[in-house]
């Protein structure tokens, strides 16, 4: 009997949880424009299979060489802890030797988009170019359950809250 669980347990557990990622909205908030601004900040759906991500920043004072990046995951309809992830990580650090489990899952949903793959200072724009929900879907589908859910990523340079990210999403 226990033979018949265990196989239960390994082959259909995956299969539970896989399911389908989509965008519902993103919003960039800027908190200091005389820091940074936003070039733009959206989503596109070329057609009904392929949607993508796509913002740019501005960044008016530069180098950029203490950056602190606070995520948050919150399911939308529910109050349990369990799906309720709230994280700080320094950046810069994180870019060095990225030893922080969960940061590293959130940096591979975007880092293949991004110009965000080498470590302190940044001395350019910061650009997501076209990060394509087929992505996002493979690295999701594992780990997290089906439901509607808000991804809030708060960057801030010296301590200073200088720009949100809110991302909406459902997962089904």
């Amino acid at each position: 009997m226990s033979g018949l669980w265990t196989f239960l347990l390994i082959f259909m557990s995956p299969m539970a949880i896989r399911g389908h990622f989509e965008f519902n909205n993103v919003v960039c908030l800027v908190r200091d424009r005389m820091f940074m601004d936003f070039e733009y900040c959206y989503l596109k759906s070329v057609n009904r299979t392929y949607k993508y991500l796509s913002l740019k920043t501005k960044m008016f004072r530069l180098p950029v060489d203490n950056c602190e990046t606070r995520f948050q995951l919150r399911m939308r309809e529910n109050r349990r802890v369990l799906y309720n992830f709230d994280f700080k990580v320094d950046s810069c650090k994180f870019m060095r030797d990225r030893k922080h489990v969960i940061a590293n899952w959130v940096y591979q949903t975007f880092g293949p988009y991004s110009n965000l793959n080498h470590t302190c200072p940044y001395d350019h724009d910061i650009v997501l170019d076209k990060l394509p929900v087929q992505h996002l879907n493979k690295l999701v589908q594992s780990i997290i359950p089906d439901g509607r859910y808000m991804m809030n990523s708060t960057w801030m340079v010296a301590g200073i809250p200088r720009t949100d990210v809110i991302l909406y999403f459902t997962k089904s």
